[in-house]
Formats: structure tokens, sequence, C-alpha cells
């Protein structure tokens, strides 16, 4: 306003177009003089009713959340086609679950001829056992056996030469006989000699116009009766002309039965197979064969309980066998041995195969366990106060709610982490539950901890940032009363914001008990159901009150705020030293 004075005065001075400057340039300025000294300040005020529940006290410091339990998959790959896939970054399995299986069909050949053994060794164990007093009649049952054995390798031979039979279109006739009917195959080739049958068809008398030859394993001449089976020959083989190729086949046509059928893509599988199972068959042949022999040579009951003891040592032997065999299946699939999460998968898909190595892009990932702890570090003042099994109360700093867990202490460092000042790792197992939490915690995530040292579960209770000093007196603001609409403000939201205008409050002052980060323990001064002021705030800095928190939230979400270096809370009852 005094600027405004001198002005007017220098006017008269000016000449007439300046004088008409001067007046706009003071119009202005008075308006908005008067425009701001009308101007409403907002205040916003934080408020909480004083109510009954947890207090706590004790150490405070920061941590982290990490898995109780990670399992590197990787470390059980096999370098085997993979058959089935389960699983895929992200996703969550349980104790028992098989992840990912490998090709298994080599090793259940192996394990089928093993369960053989085993039944074979059982029933040798009984047939020595029934004829320990009388081995004559167990020299019988070993020549039974071979005789058995014997006859099993000749039929497993038959079998492989059996396998698959089929009637193909003879080379010089293919171009015209692939794409018609072919006449099918019956009966069982009962020879154990290998070679090959040449059916070929010419003119007769025959009801059908036509006859066949058989050349080749034998001669063989028949008639075409379309529709039935007739004999090829004398060893087991039939050959059926089906109805309606007599539209389509002619003189000459010819077809090859190859024995066996080297043509068929199972062929060396089916070979590798009947040459294991006939190595097993061999194996017990020449055991039974020595046992007969051993027999023949002696007849006492030193020899007979010694033929008890072989065989007991034979199933000892076929049982150990199986059971590696079944080991081997089950190694073929990866299980998982605790429920969690899988993450870091690469390249993991059905039909691949591990090469290992570091050119292998294969990475079956990590499993990621559902329980977690959580890792801070004491001094070593602080860490003598701590015992395994000691409560800590977690609050994860990641989440905007941040929740908290009650966790148990289950590890204390006896040596210091680093060099420098003594700090001791400290490991706490949470209470959590993945399939009910609200919230899914993660490898990683940062913690506030307080390790309770002192804690009442139905104390009067207010928030710590409710309270103020006043020479060394601990104080609330107390809310003398609320307008209908400022109460449903405050119920809405926990906050009130008012303008050009406070609301009534006056100071109270209080006991202290518990004094914790975020709650302090009432002991007299206030009631349960009081409202009082957490925090206020105005638009004008000069006159706030008291700074507000972070994010202007005055209730506690449950559990401490993020942040906040390694400190102890006093619990003592009283006015602790108020801080500077």
């Amino acid at each position: 306003m005094k600027l405004i004075q001198k002005v007017i005065q220098k006017i008269g001075t000016l000449k007439w177009y300046v004088i008409v400057a001067v007046v706009l340039v003071i119009g202005v300025i008075l308006y908005f003089t008067m425009k701001s000294d009308t101007n409403e300040t907002a205040s916003f005020y934080v408020v909480d009713t004083v109510e009954r529940g947890e207090v706590t006290s004790g150490i405070q410091t920061t941590g982290n959340i990490i898995a109780e339990q990670k399992l590197d998959i990787d470390v059980y790959k096999q370098l085997s086609r993979i058959d089935a896939v389960n699983i895929s970054n992200g996703s969550h399995v349980e104790a028992g679950d098989i992840l990912v299986s490998f090709d298994k069909s080599d090793v259940y050949v192996d394990t089928q001829s093993s369960r053989v053994a085993v039944i074979e060794a059982e029933l040798a164990l009984e047939n020595e056992k029934e004829n320990a007093d009388d081995p004559n009649a167990e020299m019988r049952t070993l020549e039974n056996q071979i005789a058995g054995y014997e006859k099993s390798i000749e039929d497993s031979y038959i079998d492989f030469l059996n396998e698959n039979l089929e009637m193909e279109p003879n080379s010089d006739q293919d171009d015209r006989l692939a794409d018609l009917t072919q006449p099918s195959l019956s009966g069982r080739y009962v020879s154990d000699i290998k070679g090959e049958y040449v059916v070929q068809i010419y003119a007769s008398a025959a009801p059908s116009g036509y006859s066949y030859t058989v050349s080749g394993l034998e001669r063989n001449t028949g008639s075409v009766v379309f529709g039935s089976a007739t004999n090829m020959g004398t060893r087991g083989l039939k050959v059926t002309f089906p109805v309606g190729m007599e539209d389509t086949i002619r003189t000459r046509d010819s077809w090859i039965i190859s024995i066996p059928n080297t043509d068929i893509a199972t062929y060396e599988e089916s070979k590798r197979n009947y040459e294991e199972e006939i190595k097993n068959l061999k194996v017990s042949l020449d055991n039974a064969k020595q046992e007969l022999e051993d027999l023949q040579r002696t007849d006492s009951s030193a020899y007979r309980d010694l033929n008890i003891e072989k065989a007991q040592a034979s199933l000892v032997e076929a049982r150990q066998r199986l059971s590696e065999n079944y080991d081997i299946v089950q190694e073929r699939n990866i299980v998982a041995p605790f429920s969690g999460t899988v993450e870091s998968m690469e390249n993991v898909v059905v039909g691949a195969t591990p090469t290992g190595g570091t050119s292998d892009s294969i990475n079956l990932g990590v499993l990621i366990s559902d329980t977690f702890l959580t890792t801070f570090s004491l001094g070593a003042a602080d860490v003598a106060k701590v015992t395994v099994g000691q409560k800590v109360k977690v609050t994860v700093t990641s989440f905007s709610q941040q929740p908290v867990f009650e966790a148990t202490i289950t590890q204390i460092s006896s040596l210091p982490a680093s060099e420098g000042v003594a700090q001791y790792e400290i490991q706490a197992l949470l209470d959590y539950d993945r399939t009910k939490a609200a919230l899914v915690l993660r490898e990683g995530m940062l913690a506030d901890i307080e390790v309770v040292e002192e804690e009442k579960s139905d104390a009067l209770r207010v928030p710590t940032s409710a309270i103020k000093y006043v020479q060394g007196i601990p104080k609330v603001t107390k809310v003398d009363q609320l307008t209908e609409e400022q109460q449903e403000q405050v119920s809405k939201m926990g906050i009130l914001r008012t303008e050009g205008m406070t609301i009534s409050t006056y100071d109270v002052a209080v006991q202290l008990g518990i004094v914790g980060q975020y709650y302090v323990e009432i002991i007299d001064g206030l009631s349960e159901g009081d409202i009082i002021v957490t925090s206020s705030l105005s638009d004008d800095a000069s006159e706030s009150e008291q700074e507000a928190p972070a994010g202007f939230s005055g209730r506690p979400p449950g559990g401490m705020p993020p942040g906040g270096g390694q400190t102890r809370q006093g619990g003592a009852t009283g006015a602790p030293i108020p801080a500077n």
C-alpha cells in the first residue's frame, strides 16, 4: 500500500497519458490485492477413532523376502527326447506333480524283462524249497524248466518271424496292383526257416476261373476261392482272396510274403525286443542246465540247501534289477518335491532333446516354493536380544496396502556377515498360506521388520503420529465435535477438509504404555471411541500444525511404514523423551 501512495504523489508531475497508464496499473494491483485477501485457506485433518487392538514394540529394521526353497529343475535334465511338458513359466504346481517327462521306451523293455526274471526266480525258489527233501523230483523240475526255456526260445523266434506278415505285390506287378484290393494272410507260420513265399495267379478250369501257384519256401497249387481262406502249404499260413477281387484279378498277378517282414517300420525295434528276450531266456536256460548238472553230480542235503540259497540270491538279484529299472523309469519323470511356482523356463517343448553342455538352449527353469522367509541383519547389541522362535512382524513394502505377516525366527547366524561393523544374518519363516492369501508374495520383495520384544493384544491404542510433545508431556489433539457432513466425510475417507474454518479441537495430556512404530498404547487420558487428529495440513505451509505423512494417510494399514533403518522402539510407560 505504501508503494501505491508514493505512486499517487507523483501523478501530478506526470503528463496525461502517463497518468492514465499509472491509473490502470494501480487498478490491477488493487484488484489482485483484494482478491488475495478474500481467498479462503483450505485445511486437511486426518482423524481417527481411539480403539482397542494389538500394540507391539521391538527392534526395527528392514529386510528381504526370499523363498524358503528353490530347486534348479535343469539339474535333472536328461539327454533323451521330451515326452510331456506339464508346466509353463509362472505356473503353480503341487508337491508330487510331474513337471517334465522324458522318453521311457528303452527302459520299458528292460523293466518287463526284469519283471519276468523276478517271477521266474520266485518260482525257482519255491521249487527248491518244495524239492529239498526229494532231489530226484527237483531234477525233474529242472528238466521241465529246461524244456520250457527251450520251447520259449523256439516260440519267441516263431513269434518274431510272424511279426506283421503281409502280402506285397511283386516288384514287376507293383504298378498295377498297388492301388487294388490285395489278398490277405491268416494263420501262423510254424517253421523256423526264413525265406519268401511267391503266389502267382493263372487261368484255370476252377469255378472262379483262376488258380494260384506257391513257390519259394514251399511249393503248392490251389484254386482261387473268393472270400474263403485256403492253405498256402503245410506250415500254417493261409491266403484269402476277398470278394470283389474277381473284377480286378488277372493272370500272372503275383505277390510276395517275406518271412520275417523286414520292410515294416517297427522291424528293428521288434528285432531288438526279440534279441533281448532270447538273451534273458538263454541266461535262464544256462542257469537251469548248470543247476541240473550240479544236482546230477551231488545228492546231499548240503548241496540241496546250497541250491535254496542260490535261488534266494537269484531272487534278490532279480528284484534288485527290477528295482533299478523302476528307478530309471521314475527318473525319466521330474517330480515336484514341494509346492511352488516355476520360473525361467526356456525352449522346453515336447519332442525336443536336450544336448547337454554350454550350447544347450533348453532350460527347465527353477521351482520356487510357496513358503517364504524374511532375511535381515542386526548389529551385535541387538542380536543378543533375539532368540530362535521369537515372533517377528513383517510388512511388505512392495504392496500399497502394506499387509502385515507374522513370522518366527528360525536361524541366527553365529558369524558376522561383513568384516566392518558386525552385522548378523537372521532368517524368519513367514506364516503365509498361498491358497488363502489375498496378495501373492514373490522372491526379492522388500520388507520392514519388527522383532517383537513387547506386545499387548487388547490395548487402548492410537496411531503414533497422533502423539505430540509439549514440554516433554505427551499430548493428543482431541476433536470436540463434528457436523453430520464432517462425520460422513470422515467415515468415507478418514480425512476432513475445511475451507475458511477449522474444526473444534483441544489437546489432552495422555499417559503412554507400549510405544510402537505405528501404534501407541494409551493408559490414561482417552477413552475408546474418542475422535482424535493424527495429522493436519493447510494450503499455507506456515499454518501446518503437524507435517502429514507421505500420501497423507493417517491410519496405519495394519503394519509398519516403508523405509526406516534399524532402530529400537521403546516400550516403557510414561512419556519418552520428545524428538528435537
